[in-house]
């Protein structure tokens, strides 16, 4: 794969034709050759095989309609204003700005937004959805993982031409099923694939290497630009914590190690650093 675009932009890309998981094979690529892997490294291919995402969750990559890519990030902890905690946001509104562009025209009451459910999902909803508390449905999932050196694998997976009936469940989506406009392209084989692929490969490193240097210099406007992308915030929430308790409230605020803060129906708060959240309608 050319990736032409992505190359010129990064200090190395590694395609994989397919991968058993690309956070894998980076964390492997940092123990052999430690500080020769440089920062803004990619590791991308079109087919996943055994792939894992948050809670321990199955991770796989049809061939030929979806990409997993792996981001090294180096010295985030030691540079930021902001903890390691925020990566999975920081991506989602990396992904957020690279996608949405798809989504450009549209007819009135028909527009798409793109955003993220926290922490870790990237999801397009319509005008319809957002009436309703509804958060869309996934485009993407985040997964980051924290190397024995500090430095940061920043893994995705992104739905870009998955069929609607080859989709895992009615709640995931991609580019194609939601309706984008992709100039044409049927499978990431063809020039018009090849061509969205690198746009989007380009575009998500692009802005994920520019907001974690944002970071280090202005923190607080990192923190608008992640809350202005947020689904979640504003929403009425369900939070399934890891005891199997169920506590509804309102989704307040993101605290300041990434943490949803949601505010309970009896007045107090609740902050969030671990669990699923559910949308309620």
């Amino acid at each position: 794969m050319e990736l032409t675009g992505t190359r010129e932009l990064l200090p190395r890309v590694l395609w994989r034709e397919s991968s058993p998981s690309t956070n894998a094979e980076l964390r492997e690529l940092v123990a052999a050759e430690g500080a020769e892997v440089p920062h803004g490294t990619l590791l991308a291919t079109s087919e996943q095989t055994a792939g894992r995402g948050r809670l321990g969750r199955d991770w796989v990559t049809p061939v030929g309609t979806a990409v997993a890519a792996s981001i090294l990030i180096r010295d985030f902890g030691a540079r930021a204003a902001l903890p390691a905690s925020w990566l999975p946001l920081i991506a989602g509104s990396a992904v957020t700005g690279a996608l949405q562009p798809f989504f450009a025209s549209g007819y009135p009451g028909e527009a798409r937004r793109v955003g993220v459910k926290w922490p870790n999902d990237v999801h397009v909803r319509s005008e319809a959805d957002a009436e309703i508390g509804d958060p869309g449905k996934k485009l993407c999932g985040i997964l980051c993982e924290m190397l024995p050196d500090g430095a940061v694998v920043v893994g995705m997976g992104i739905n870009l031409l998955v069929p609607e009936w080859e989709l895992p469940t009615d709640r995931a989506t991609s580019l194609l099923a939601a309706g984008a406009e992709l100039g044409g392209a049927e499978s990431l084989t063809d020039s018009a694939g090849e061509a969205l692929l690198d746009r989007v490969l380009h575009d998500v490193a692009s802005g994920l290497l520019r907001l974690t240097e944002l970071a280090e210099k202005d923190p607080a406007a990192v923190r608008i630009r992640v809350a202005r992308h947020s689904l979640t915030l504003g929403s009425e929430v369900r939070v399934h914590l890891p005891n199997e308790q169920l506590v509804d409230g309102r989704a307040r605020e993101l605290a300041d190690d990434g943490s949803l803060v949601v505010d309970l129906p009896t007045g107090g708060q609740l902050t969030v650093s671990a669990g699923d959240v559910q949308h309620l309608r």
